[in-house]
């Protein structure tokens, strides 16, 4: 893989990219799809943090496989990843990511929230700010027909991706629009690692 990359970007920035810690929370739509971009993006050392195992309803926006249902996601979307670079470190953490063990992000040079529950959105946030963790995360990713409406809010430690508006408790995630949120929310990463 890094050759390939290195007809893509200079050396100085893939060593960057190499070198970079990012912690993913949350491997459903978001998840999982920011998770296959960096890796094919050239990061390689990934924590994956879920509770949850693949089901059914989620192949329709998830990148999981039939033959993965009832696996853990953190699991799957290893081995997923391991296909595409099998030289990337990959750390699985099958837990859900509370108030109580949010220490385990103190590591990470960048996290990805990619979490449904605004609460757990706002949790992961604060923490990030507070520790001067560089943070990623999505408002809004739900529905279909207006991509162009989706932003990306900046500030000195982090990035937000989405349209501010549309909840996955009030419209139904779609893989268009969750699809467009992961890749910006993985460009943001981009971003930050070689400005």
């Amino acid at each position: 893989m890094k050759n390939i990359l290195l007809n893509y970007m200079s050396k100085e920035q893939l060593e960057k990219i190499e070198n970079t810690k990012v912690f993913i929370v949350g491997c459903g739509g978001l998840g999982s799809n920011v998770a296959r971009i960096l890796v094919r993006t050239g990061f390689l050392n990934l924590t994956l943090i879920d509770f949850d195992v693949v089901e059914l309803k989620n192949l329709n926006r998830q990148d999981f496989y039939t033959n993965q249902i009832g696996v853990k996601k953190v699991e799957a979307l290893k081995e997923n990843l391991m296909k595409i670079n099998k030289d990337i470190l990959i750390k699985t953490l099958d837990l859900k990511l509370t108030d109580k063990n949010l220490d385990l992000l103190k590591d990470a040079d960048i996290v990805i929230e990619a979490v449904d529950k605004e609460i757990y959105k706002k949790m992961i946030f604060e923490y990030c700010i507070e520790n001067g963790i560089k943070v990623v995360c999505a408002c809004g990713i739900a529905g279909f027909g207006d991509c162009e409406n989706i932003k990306i809010k900046r500030g000195k430690f982090f990035s937000i991706v989405g349209d501010f508006q549309k909840s996955v408790y009030e419209f139904k995630p779609l893989a268009p629009k969750v699809m467009v949120v992961a890749s910006l929310q993985a460009d943001e990463v981009l971003r930050m690692v070689i400005k």
